[in-house]
């Protein structure tokens, strides 16, 4: 691996200098989020100690068995939500050309609570309602409780009553990278998938497809492994970027092999391996992995044990990546852009500008790569 520093400080610098010329297709979930805290106790009408992990929200419900028990909710923030939108509006922010397809509103139109995002937005195409998420935030991550009957109506069928295939294939014909995302929550993903494998196998060039199945641990191992497999096959046309949170690599290799294995890299190659995709991509709360073809990294990132926000936090990671791809960066590059673009949002509540992204990755570098509040 080149030395740590010297590769942050060449990152920022590609950042800085590389224009964001690209032009981009993202979808298809869409949710309205509500941010939360639930208090542990109250002080005042004013102030409470929220409860702080996760573990000790365990706790506390646990010890109601049998019994039961009240929890207040404060209400932090009602903002945009689903994979999708969040990834998307991170490449909206560094100045991508951003097409958006999934589930902003019904009939043809956008709630409101997306118009700051779909405003910027090359073209919008809205698919059914939103979703509805109450994310409960703990400081080592979140809980995420959804309501999501609407999006059964996202589908390839859909797309094309919206999109006619040949004015899809046109649009995907000028497109730098698709980002297909929240496969579990979408239960007709798998018909989008193989449209678009059908679709991209045509173009005149060769296009990437990212991927993020975001936690499947609800969906049958029969479900996983059927998704994979259509992973599998439509890599033959396409370079597919399967992109896995640390908990999520577990999900996919017990499914493959039946155990996961210790080491986060040879976890990734072992999975990109078996279904030969062009990278696997892991990223813990701490540190992210990526393999290829050429070889595996890996990077520690700039962890704070205090976040602001957790709620698309792997989104933002997601795009961050791609931003480093779209760049022209390598994968261990790739890895210095996702988990700095999580590392500002997670500080900020907020996906940053290009400018600030860059000032954010020097200022890691400056900081010594470690470590940072």
């Amino acid at each position: 691996m080149s030395d740590k520093k010297s590769l942050v400080i060449r990152v920022a610098e590609a950042i800085a200098q590389t224009p964001a010329d690209k032009e981009v297709l993202i979808g298809f979930d869409g949710f309205i989020d509500e941010i939360i805290r639930l208090v542990d106790t109250r002080q005042s009408g004013d102030e409470f100690t929220p409860i702080g992990t996760i573990t000790q929200f365990g706790q506390r419900v646990t010890a109601a068995a049998g019994k039961s028990c009240n929890i207040e909710m404060v209400q932090q923030q009602i903002k945009l939500g689903g994979n999708g939108p969040i990834m998307a509006n991170n490449l909206v922010e560094q100045g991508y050309t951003v097409n958006y397809c999934g589930a902003l509103g019904a009939d043809g139109i956008v709630n409101s609570i997306f118009t700051d995002f779909t405003d910027r937005c090359k073209e919008v195409i809205t698919l059914a309602d939103p979703g509805y998420s109450e994310a409960l935030e703990f400081d080592d991550g979140k809980v995420i409780m959804g309501k999501m009957t609407s999006l059964a109506q996202v589908n390839w069928e859909s797309v094309l009553a919206q999109l006619p295939e040949d004015k899809l294939a046109a649009m995907i014909e000028k497109m730098d990278l698709i980002g297909c995302v929240n496969w579990t929550m979408l239960p007709n993903m798998n018909s989008i998938l193989k449209g678009l494998g059908g679709l991209l196998a045509k173009r005149s060039s060769r296009a990437k497809l990212f991927i993020d199945l975001t936690d499947p641990r609800k969906r049958s191992q029969a479900d996983i492994k059927e998704v994979l497999t259509i992973l599998q096959e439509i890599q033959s046309g396409v370079d597919v970027i399967l992109g896995l949170n640390e908990d999520e690599s577990i999900q996919v290799a017990t499914v493959l092999f039946g155990d996961e294995g210790d080491d986060l890299t040879a976890r990734a190659q072992k999975i990109r391996t078996e279904l030969g995709l062009f990278q696997v991509v892991v990223h813990p709360t701490r540190s992210a992995a990526v393999a290829s073809a050429e070889g595996e990294w890996f990077v520690e990132g700039p962890f704070t044990p205090k976040p602001k926000l957790t709620t698309g936090a792997g989104d933002n990671f997601n795009a961050g990546y791609c931003n480093g791809l779209l760049s022209g960066l390598d994968p261990e590059a790739c890895l210095v852009t996702g988990v700095c673009s999580s590392g500002f949002y997670v500080r900020n509540c907020r996906s940053a500008n290009r400018e600030e992204y860059a000032t954010f990755i020097q200022s890691w570098a400056d900081a010594g790569c470690g470590e940072m509040p």
